[in-house]
């Protein structure tokens, strides 16, 4: 018996598009906080401390190191924001500089004004690439299962 024909591992394969569907929630929640902070946000300066970019191969990671004043006067001493690669990479070189950028209190989201409306809109596409994902993996897993369930395991035929 292969490993993915046990039945039970079968039936956890289901755990995978599930996995992708969380995904996309999150990525549109965010997104959703994203496009309000970019509508609604206050528009404030902030210094570049710096800037944390890892690139591997099987992931990136890039952070930029903010300090700003919000405008309740409360201050925010160098707090990481993470964003796309895409706009870190426009900092690189730029650390003690301002930039100004839209913060939404309520949610704690910020996005560079610059760039308010494509921070949004990748969210946005990063999570219909996680719901692509999802719908094409629940489709490779139900078929495996109906497949298992009508022929058996294919490596038991001819035994």
């Amino acid at each position: 018996m292969n490993f993915l024909s046990n039945p039970i591992v079968a039936r956890l394969l289901w755990a995978l598009p599930l996995l992708m569907f969380v995904i996309s929630g999150a990525l549109v929640k965010a997104g959703l906080g994203q496009k309000n902070a970019a509508d609604y946000g206050e528009v404030i300066e902030a210094r570049i401390d710096s800037l944390d970019v890892r690139e591997r191969s099987e992931i990136t990671h890039a952070a930029v190191y903010l300090t700003y004043t919000l405008p309740d006067g409360t201050h925010v001493e160098s707090r990481p924001v993470e964003m796309q690669l895409v706009f870190i990479k426009e900092l690189e070189g730029h650390e003690g500089e301002t930039i100004l950028i839209r913060v939404d209190e309520k949610s704690g989201q910020i996005v560079r004004d610059e760039h308010r409306r494509a921070q949004w809109v990748l969210t946005f596409s990063f999570a219909a690439m996680a719901l692509i994902g999802a719908l094409g993996l629940s489709w490779m897993v139900g078929g495996w299962n109906r497949f298992l369930k009508r022929e058996g395991d294919p490596g038991e035929r001819g035994k």
